[in-house]
């Protein structure tokens, strides 16, 4: 009698079945010893060792539920077969629907496995950018970063979650990134700013600009580099941290192709002579005095801008006797309710002691800030766009000034700017033979070496330097006359 082939494949898959379930054991009894490997506090060589074990037991367990797949269309056939016999086999349509309640468990059993497999490569599910961007930023508001810088990195992060799309932290690519980066490489400078560009994405603002006949100039690989990848590679290696995945910046650098940077140039004796002599005829306080204190000090225009009357007062060595002054901007403001608070500096380092040159006696300065009250601003009207009070007074009195160098004529877009004051001011202690770091606790930078950053961490400490920097000669040529004359006339009224 010929054997029934219905026979030898219910044995076939009776045996395939077995081995498949032993073979699916073996895996599971696997899986379990790599997800009790612990991770945390070892290595990243060991972790991606892991990572590579466990996408080889993925690999298996795909491989096995294709097989699983495979076979199941060969059991439906023998049914379907069966069903139609007229009993001709001698097994029953038990056996074989048993075939097929074991073969559905071990297919769930596999796609189970495959699950927490999947899980133990990939982690959790990670929240979304925009959901973790809110936590990290509620985060770093309980620090000592300044809300300045906060707010700053948070609207560039949401720019860039505008460009690629909202996803899971984990889920974006080095290549969108990039993409990032080329795009902001053809987004004109000042997109916030510029009246026809302000509401568009930094695509549009790119697409517009690409179409004028005549396009903007476009952001700098710096400003690119500092204002937007910074905070997007910080804000990224912390999800990574937090949340277990690697950064997409850990192994890769994105190329930015901005424009070059225009370099800042010191203004030359002549430019200050002009710039002094106009200066000295201004009415408002500001005006007179920010051009002379920014080129002497090198001090910021926000550290200026923002000045009190008790920031500014007499010292006096207690070895020597000697007294200078001094601009104080370690400590509070005072509030307009005579409370107090907080000083905005650019950093750390800026919250320091600056000493003001002996000129500024001479020139009449000291007797305008003994006029003003401790708690008077020093330069009021920068506070002020007629009566209606301004939002940025360091960035309105910025294109006042600029805009007094364009009547000057001594103006060059980026290049000749009142920033380019800290430049001069940096020469004028070159020249003078300043020691540089002393120089650079004046101007508050910080100190490029770690040596530098031993010994005093302000100038109250070093009384001695102190002195040097209120008398030290000033570069030949430079004409203060005229406010020895503006401070001659004011004198006179006064008798």
């Amino acid at each position: 009698m010929t054997a029934d082939i219905r026979d030898a494949i219910i044995a076939e898959l009776t045996d395939m079945v077995a081995a498949l379930i032993t073979n699916a054991h073996e895996m599971e009894v696997l899986h379990e010893k790599h997800v009790a490997v612990e991770v945390e506090n070892t290595e990243r060589r060991i972790l991606l060792e892991e990572h590579r074990r466990q996408k080889v037991l993925g690999a298996k367990l795909k491989t096995l539920g294709d097989t699983i797949a495979d076979v199941r269309p060969r059991i439906n056939q023998v049914i379907q077969q069966q069903r139609h016999d007229d009993g001709r086999s001698s097994e029953s349509p038990a056996s074989l629907k048993l075939i097929m309640k074991s073969f559905s468990a071990m297919s769930q059993q596999v796609a189970d496995l495959s699950d927490r497999v999947q899980t133990s490569i990939e982690g959790p599910p990670r929240p979304h950018a925009s959901e973790a961007l809110e936590m990290w930023t509620d985060v770093r508001r309980k620090t000592k970063v300044t809300p300045k810088k906060i707010n700053t990195d948070y609207n560039r992060i949401k720019d860039f979650i505008a460009f690629v799309g909202d996803k899971a932290v984990d889920k974006y690519t080095f290549l969108e990134f990039q993409r990032w980066s080329n795009l902001l490489a053809r987004v004109p400078k000042l997109i916030s700013v510029v009246p026809h560009l302000k509401g568009k994405t930094h695509q549009q603002a790119a697409d517009h600009n690409d179409r004028l006949k005549i396009p903007r100039a476009t952001m700098t690989t710096k400003t690119i580099e500092t204002n937007y990848f910074s905070p997007l590679k910080h804000f990224f290696r912390q999800m990574a941290a937090e949340h277990r995945f690697q950064s997409p910046f850990g192994d890769a650098d994105v190329r930015m192709d901005g424009r070059g940077s225009v370099k800042r140039r010191p203004f030359k004796v002549e430019q200050l002579n002009m710039w002094f002599a106009h200066a000295a005829q201004e009415e408002r306080a500001e005006m007179i005095w920010l051009p002379l204190l920014g080129a002497i000090t090198g001090a910021r225009i926000a550290e200026l801008i923002f000045l009190q009357g008790r920031d500014i007062y007499q010292m006096e060595n207690s070895f020597t006797g000697a007294k200078y002054w001094v601009i104080d901007l370690r400590f509070e403001l005072v509030a307009e309710d005579g409370g107090s608070e907080e000083r905005k500096t650019k950093t750390e380092t800026s919250k320091r002691i600056i000493a003001l040159h002996e000129v500024f006696t001479e020139a009449g300065f000291i007797d305008y800030v003994r006029s003003r009250r401790a708690a008077d601003w020093l330069f009021p009207a920068s506070f002020y766009h007629g009566k209606k009070r301004v939002a940025d007074p360091p960035r309105a009195a910025s294109k006042r000034m600029n805009r007094m160098l364009k009547d000057v004529g001594i103006h060059k877009p980026m290049e000749r700017v009142f920033h380019s004051t800290r430049h001069t001011a940096k020469d004028i202690m070159r020249l003078a033979r300043v020691d540089g770091r002393t120089s650079d606790l004046q101007t508050g930078h910080a100190f490029k070496t770690v040596s530098g950053s031993y010994g005093a961490k302000d100038l109250e400490e070093l009384p001695t330097e102190i002195e040097v920097l209120t008398a030290l000669p000033l570069p030949e040529g430079l004409d203060l006359s005229p406010y020895m004359e503006r401070n001659d006339r004011r004198k006179s009224r006064q008798e």
